[in-house]
């Protein structure tokens, strides 16, 4: 039989495939990948100020391109019709991609709000367009030889907001000033800085900061975010961010044609100068009262809350563990532990706590840990009831309520221990024989040795009974007397997790971090100051207050002074880490001695 109607559909197909790729010439899908944008240097400029429009042609080859032609741009004059070219190439994970520029310089003629409109480009004979530019032409301050002069360059904290709750973030930033002709080469903060009152930690900072154009006061400036801070206020009231030092390399130039240029450039009269910001006061408010029915852990931010136990079948007088895990964006450090209500039956020891930090971009995240060892004598069920715990969204300025649902509990008795039923029972037997009977002289009960024995031993069991139970409710109930107990503990656990964090490579800030964290919080904890707010200056103040020999006070503040500074300093070798958590740890030996 012969087939038909079909055997021509294979190259028919073929055919047409291979005339539409012929419509799609190299140089159409090479103009695919080409981007085009129109930049300026500066939006907001003076009356007579020069500045230049830039149009940037990008792609991953070589184009036809014709010479853009400008059009009429209200507010401002072309100086020349005929612009300067460069051209940059870069090569990322094997990509090349190359930029052309077109800059034209302008001056700005009358003041007003303007737009650059849409500039038209030819390229590889296709017209392209540029979005729309808006700027702004004001007159230029001046300014009177009587009244305060801006200075060339000067340091200022800047926060994202000055009337935040106790215990919401705020961003501190280190802000740096400087006019044009000015290179700042480098940077040092040049003293511990004091946050009284606040919950003090480092964010993540560019390691290069970059300067944009800004107008302060009818004066153009660049400025240059250095460094950045989160902040939690540990109480409310009028709160003051002191003084903040920074050392600055600077020099001057005598010729700059680019007025953005990079911050960390090239120039002349090299010198360094030392600068102090502003104190910034701020008005925090006091939190709202949450609802009556819930616990409040003084938590702020986007939290969330568990609650689990380790087992809901226990036997009578085993002992099992209810954890809390509070974790998310927010005041982690300074959360308090919640507060249950527990059926009578159960007893309650020591409560153990963790807690882990983590920076990301702007936010402090992390988790902190309750857990609360339990025990029960009472057979049967018993339930954990519910609850629900108050965090206060700054963003939405009202209480969120994480419920926690209730547990319930099995409880059954313990086994007895019996008799093995393969053991053998011995039967009395009768004694026969010839029996020889010997008088003694009665001695009295009181004389004997064993019966003061066994009198005392009940009198020291109860009372080492009762101390013990003075001891650990002091610990449930007294967090400054808990925090004092165990500061040695959670000091030495710091330096071993910085004594394995240098082992694995992690970065000299974190492992002084540790070591801060190690130090500070030791003498914190063993004087019941403020777990939060304190600066170094107010520890070695407290130190010195309990008449510390002077060998021991150099040393603290020689790794306090060096955990602050270590960020801006050059990279400590590995020895030199290793030696300085030596030193700490001995510190809190010779420190444990005298507080």
């Amino acid at each position: 039989m012969i087939k038909t109607g079909s055997y021509l559909k294979g190259p028919v197909l073929f055919l047409v495939l291979i005339s539409m790729l012929s419509v799609i010439t190299p140089e159409r899908m090479m103009a695919q990948d080409v981007t085009l944008d129109a930049v300026l240097s500066e939006t907001k400029i003076f009356t007579g100020e020069q500045f230049t429009l830039s149009i940037e042609i990008q792609s991953s080859g070589t184009h036809s391109t014709q010479l853009p032609q400008l059009p009429l741009i209200d507010g401002a004059r072309v100086v020349s019709s005929n612009p300067s070219r460069s051209t940059s190439i870069s090569i990322v994970n094997g990509q090349t991609s190359r930029t052309t520029s077109y800059i034209y310089t302008l001056i700005a003629t009358d003041t007003g709000s303007y737009s650059v409109p849409s500039i038209n480009v030819v390229i590889d004979g296709e017209v392209r367009q540029t979005s729309p530019i808006d700027f702004e032409v004001i007159e230029k301050g001046s300014l009177s030889d009587s009244g305060p002069q801006m200075p060339d360059i000067f340091v200022q904290v800047e926060v994202d907001d000055s009337e935040p709750v106790t215990g919401q973030q705020i961003v501190a930033s280190v802000v740096l000033y400087f006019k044009q002709g000015i290179e700042v080469t480098s940077f040092q903060p040049s003293f511990g800085w004091s946050t009284d009152g606040f919950w003090k930690e480092d964010l993540e900072n560019a390691s290069q900061p970059r300067a944009e154009s800004t107008i302060l006061s009818g004066v153009r400036y660049r400025r240059a975010t250095l460094l950045r801070y989160a902040l939690f206020p540990s109480r409310s009231g009028t709160l003051t961010l002191n003084e903040y030092g920074l050392s600055v390399g600077m020099r001057t130039q005598s010729n700059r044609s680019d007025p953005f240029g990079s911050f960390f450039g090239s120039g002349t009269n090299q010198r360094r100068v030392e600068l102090e910001s502003e104190p910034v006061e701020l008005t925090v408010k006091s939190l709202p009262e949450s609802d009556e029915s819930s616990i409040n852990v003084n938590a702020v931010g986007n939290i969330r809350v568990e609650r689990s136990v380790s087992k809901t079948r226990i036997e009578t007088g085993e002992t099992f563990e209810l954890e809390t895990r509070i974790y998310g964006e927010g005041n982690i450090p300074l959360i308090r532990r919640p507060g249950y209500e527990l059926p009578d039956e159960i007893e309650t020891f020591t409560p153990s706590e963790t807690n882990s930090i983590e920076r990301v971009g702007l936010t402090i995240r992390g988790e902190k840990i309750y857990t609360q060892q339990l025990v029960t004598r009472t057979p049967g069920s018993l339930t954990i009831p519910p609850e629900q715990v108050a965090v206060y969204d700054p963003s939405a300025g009202r209480y969120r309520y994480r419920t926690l649902p209730a547990i319930t509990l099995n409880v059954v008795p313990a086994p007895v221990s019996a008799t093995a039923p393969n053991q053998s029972v011995s039967t009395l037997q009768p004694v026969t024989g010839l029996a020889a009977w010997h008088t003694t002289e009665s001695t009295s009960i009181y004389k004997r040795i064993w019966f003061w024995i066994f009198l005392i031993l009940p009198l020291m069991a109860l009372l080492i009974g009762r101390w013990r139970k003075y001891y650990i409710d002091r610990l449930m109930d007294d967090d400054t007397f808990r925090r004092s107990e165990f500061a040695e503990k959670i000091a030495r656990e710091r330096l071993d997790e910085a004594r394995s964090k240098l082992s694995e490579g992690e970065e000299t800030k974190e492992l002084y971090n540790l070591i801060h964290k190690a130090v500070a919080g030791f003498v914190s904890d063993k004087l019941g100051l403020p777990e939060a707010g304190l600066s170094d200056s107010d520890i070695i103040e407290k130190i010195e207050q309990q008449s510390v020999n002077g060998q021991t006070l150099k040393s603290a503040r020689y790794i306090l002074d060096k955990c602050q500074t270590i960020s801006f300093a050059p990279a400590a070798g590995k020895d030199d880490i290793t030696s300085d958590i030596e030193k700490a740890d001995l510190l809190i030996t010779d420190l444990k001695k005298a507080l």
